[in-house]
């Protein structure tokens, strides 16, 4: 069962949510330790690469998922999502249903034994569910730089990137080709998503490859011809900040309704290409880079990162709302040589995070 749905009319105004509330990244157990400036702290043991255990990251990353899927099932069943849906209170009908790790895992091995998928693309879309503290993620990269998988913090398998330099495309893929029992599952030709850039890697532009609103219509009545649906376009810049330069991005991606929803940027649904908008409309949101700061005692740019000893690397950033620049969504840091923490929260999706990540390939 998808969990997004397209917008009925009379839910077709959407905004953009603007009670995230402000607060930092500590996650709710212990803390490695103090929060790390980038140039400043060694890496830690941490950077040696997460150890595998196969169910607990798939159940962090559906718990970050389910708060929304729990009213979808109930309303396909005929039912109210909650009793205060009637009575208006929005926030009280949101509620995270009881989440089962090991039903989960179940439930994956029975999807890869019967050959099916083991999630369907549209978990990988689905914006985080609203939490005070960001999601801990990983990249791993691969020794060329040209490709890289995302994986829960707990070492498990979630998503991998393929880059082509001739093609100046990036595919993204909902298997690891790596893994023996998903070798016969993952298909170069066939990523779930893609995403493309200019000459110059400074505009990326973010796509799914089956449309959520076009998946059931002909060839000829889908948007498979005129840009497919739209997830994000990314802007780089460089800009001096006191003694230094620093990469900066500019992030484009669709609104989000005030039930949670992700607006689904179709062309065939009207709606011109997100490179236009650059944040403007009421139907999207515009994610900026937080600068860093000139250090004079380290004769460096530093950023700080809460809960997380970073490296010094030209790839490290943090986001946030245009209008909220001071709240940090989503933040990537240098763990070591092959890892990096990728952490993030609503209103950013999995494939936006990662394929933001990604786009810093090139940044030096």
């Amino acid at each position: 069962m998808s969990l997004l749905r397209k917008a009925s009319k009379e839910n077709s105004a959407t905004a953009i949510s603007s009670d995230l509330e402000a607060t930092s990244c500590q996650d709710s157990g212990a803390e490695e330790g103090a929060a790390g400036l980038s140039g400043q702290n060694a890496a830690t043991p941490e950077a040696k690469g997460p150890k595998a255990r196969p169910t607990q990251g798939w159940a962090r990353f559906r718990c970050a998922l389910n708060w929304r899927s729990s009213n979808s099932a109930a309303a396909d069943e005929g039912g109210t999502t909650d009793a205060a849906t009637d009575a208006g209170d929005a926030k009280a009908a949101i509620r995270p249903i009881p989440f089962d790790p090991a039903c989960r895992a179940f439930d994956i091995a029975d999807e890869l034994e019967g050959g099916y998928a083991k999630e369907s693309p549209s978990d990988f879309t689905t914006p985080l569910r609203k939490a005070s503290r960001l999601w801990r993620f990983r990249v791993r990269r691969s020794e060329d730089r040209l490709s890289a998988r995302l994986l829960s913090e707990t070492g498990d398998f979630l998503m991998f990137a393929l880059t082509s330099l001739e093609e100046r495309t990036v595919s993204f893929y909902l298997y690891d080709p790596d893994a023996e029992r998903e070798k016969a599952l993952y298909n170069k030709a066939a990523p779930a998503f893609s995403m493309t850039f200019n000459k110059q890697a400074t505009e990326w532009h973010l796509v799914q490859e089956q449309c959520e609103n076009c998946q059931l219509a002909p060839a000829h009545l889908s948007c498979s011809r005129y840009g497919k649906q739209q997830l994000a376009v990314i802007r780089h810049t460089r800009d001096a900040v006191g003694e230094g330069i620093s990469n900066v991005m500019e992030v484009t991606i669709p609104g989000i309704y005030t039930d949670g929803r992700a607006l689904v940027w179709c062309p065939m649904l009207g709606r011109g290409c997100l490179s236009h908008l650059n944040g403007q409309l009421h139907e999207t949101q515009k994610l900026v880079t937080k600068l860093p700061v000139w250090n004079e005692h380290v004769e460096s740019l530093v950023l700080d990162f809460k809960g997380r000893y970073i490296m010094s690397s030209a790839k490290n950033f943090q986001l946030a709302l245009s209008q909220k620049p001071e709240h940090v969504l989503c933040q990537f840091g240098k763990l070591s040589e092959a890892y990096f923490g990728l952490d993030f929260k609503f209103p950013l999706s999995v494939v936006q995070a990662f394929a933001i990540a990604i786009s810093t390939m090139f940044w030096v």
